[in-house]
């Protein structure tokens, strides 16, 4: 009986890690490098930042909503180009700044009307489908968002804590699930209010 136990519970155990992705994802320490190069600058903004402090906290649907007309992107290149994050084919683009900042050009200036929330969406440029991914309220920021392969990319952001404390708040996308893996990490604080990415700053945005 006691071996039939045994048996049940680890073939129920070795069936939950090859279906469910909180047994398949559960370390993010698989993505080191990619913080040590591309993130590198973002993990800096915070005190003791260990990816094996990390847990995995949630997943999550893409919102996959309507966003934009892929028939104007070359306007909309004009303006965020410097700051979407393209796959390594080219076939996808993240963009995390345009709805939070709404940026337009007046005169010679390039001027944002800020909003308090920030959407993520993704657009495959090929397929001419432009989505809305992830919705971020006033408590959440992302910063950075990279490409991992062709159809899994990282979003770094931030998370506001009731305490009014900013912890890191990662999400790794999966673009063939349309799922959301996010971790966090409870005890690492930002050492500042607020990072500004590389990208953010070739925007050149200027008081009215």
């Amino acid at each position: 009986m006691k071996i039939t136990i045994t048996i049940t519970i680890t073939i129920s155990f070795l069936f939950c890690c090859t279906t469910n992705s909180f047994c398949q994802n559960a370390d993010l320490t698989a993505y080191q490098n990619y913080f040590d190069s591309n993130l590198k600058e973002w993990t800096k903004s915070f005190k003791d930042f260990h990816l094996s402090k990390f847990k995995l906290a949630d997943t999550m649907k893409f919102e996959n909503l309507p966003f934009g007309d892929t028939s104007d992107l070359t306007e909309f290149y004009k303006l965020y180009k410097p700051a979407l994050s393209f796959s390594n084919d080219n076939t996808r683009f993240l963009d995390i700044y345009s709805y939070w900042l709404n940026l337009e050009k007046k005169g010679n200036k390039v001027v944002a009307n800020t909003d308090v929330d920030q959407l993520v969406s993704l657009c495959d440029v090929k397929n001419n489908k432009w989505i809305r991914i992830f919705f971020c309220g006033l408590s959440t920021r992302i910063d950075e968002a990279i490409w991992i392969t062709d159809t899994k990319f990282i979003l770094a952001g931030t998370e506001l804590s009731e305490n009014n404390v900013f912890h890191p708040k990662v999400l790794i996308g999966n673009t063939i699930k349309q799922t959301f893996l996010v971790y966090v990490d409870k005890e690492c604080e930002a050492t500042k209010v607020r990072y500004t990415s590389a990208k953010l700053k070739k925007l050149n945005i200027q008081d009215e």
